[in-house]
């Protein structure tokens, strides 16, 4: 892996949620979701290159290890550095085993340039929330205590209510954990997250807290239960700034592919 110059602007590609299936043609409430990666990578990466791409959780809706060899292959196909981290709906087991194989980290944690990169895991097997566990805690002191001096972490699961009842309930159960080790510690300058299909964007003290739209389905904001949304597919493009500075910003594909079941109670 290409380590960026320090002193040297960095670009990071997120991308969340996809849904892969063992199946090519498999969709997710009518929605092709490797069709719908496939032209978000292009799209994202038409204008720049970025420095690696982050995917974070929900790679494989159905945790095969086809799903996850599709993926791997799609995203080396972009030519860039890609690591990844699990969600609810992600087997750890064979992504571990299928991502790594590619040279594609499934956590941990990753420096680039003046930045430090934390990877989190947040699956409970078998559930749809989130819970950070003492191996992770202990994962997240270390990486914090010896770093560059800037920071962004990264988890699937949302660490403050991002408005809708439904989701809010299916968040990261044991925030604080996380917000306590960092809301005082000036290097760190994001925490950034999937799960919630859709943008979103907040603060906290110095810290910037961002969540990124899904690569396939978008969940329509501020409803207290399950509800589709008619943004199409997208991601977030992070310009982490040689002093520190984080920039972002969010994009979609011109257009919803063919299929999406509009009216579809959930999944």
């Amino acid at each position: 892996m290409n380590n960026p110059r320090q002193g040297s602007d960095l670009h990071l590609l997120q991308v969340s949620d996809c849904h892969l299936y063992a199946d090519p043609s498999g969709l997710l409430l009518g929605l092709n979701t490797l069709d719908s990666f496939r032209q978000v990578l292009d799209s994202a990466c038409s204008d720049l290159t970025p420095d690696m791409i982050i995917v974070t959780g929900d790679l494989v809706h159905d945790g095969s290890k086809k799903g996850y060899k599709s993926l791997a292959k799609t995203l080396t196909k972009t030519g860039c550095p890609s690591a990844a981290i699990p969600g609810n709906h992600d087997s750890i087991l064979s992504m571990q085993n299928v991502l790594e194989k590619h040279h594609i980290p499934t956590g941990g944690k990753i420096d680039l340039g003046n930045w430090r990169l934390i990877l989190l895991n947040s699956q409970v097997p078998g559930k749809e929330h989130g819970h950070l566990s003492r191996t992770e805690l202990d994962l997240l002191d270390e990486a914090l205590s010896d770093a560059p001096p800037h920071i962004l972490i990264f988890l699937h699961h949302q660490p403050v209510p991002v408005g809708s009842e439904w989701l809010d309930n299916i968040g990261l159960d044991n925030p604080q954990e996380l917000l306590s080790r960092t809301q005082h510690n000036p290097a760190v300058k994001g925490i950034v997250w999937g799960h919630v299909h859709q943008p979103w964007e907040g603060r906290l003290g110095h810290m910037q807290l961002l969540a990124t739209p899904s690569t396939c389905i978008q969940f329509a904001p501020g409803q207290d239960e399950f509800g589709l949304d008619t943004l199409p597919p997208g991601w977030r493009m992070l310009t982490l700034g040689k002093n520190g500075e984080l920039y972002s910003r969010t994009h979609h594909i011109s257009h919803m592919p063919k299929g999406l079941i509009a009216d579809s109670a959930g999944y």
